[in-house]
């Protein structure tokens, strides 16, 4: 299964963390990836745009610009800045 969560982010609080979790969970190990945009609409873009979007994406993970969380700790990141 895939699935794709969009919101706005003053609507992301514990209790749709903990809705995710519980879903994310119920497949067992299952991969996880988290998309944060500044309100833009992807859908306006053009085909190089995208491609140049998903490059530069590309080059900061192989850059070591990438973040990885476990779910307890993505659990306490969002608990801590919540508050």
């Amino acid at each position: 299964m895939d699935a794709v969560i969009k919101m706005p982010s003053s609507e992301f609080n514990e209790e749709v963390f903990k809705k995710i979790k519980a879903l994310i969970t119920s497949f067992g190990n299952a991969d996880v990836t988290i998309a944060i945009s500044n309100n833009k609409d992807f859908r306006s873009e053009t085909k190089d745009e995208y491609w140049d979007r998903l490059n530069r994406s590309v080059k900061d993970l192989e850059n070591g610009n990438g973040v990885t969380f476990t779910m307890e700790e993505l659990g306490e990141y969002i608990h801590k800045t919540s508050l």
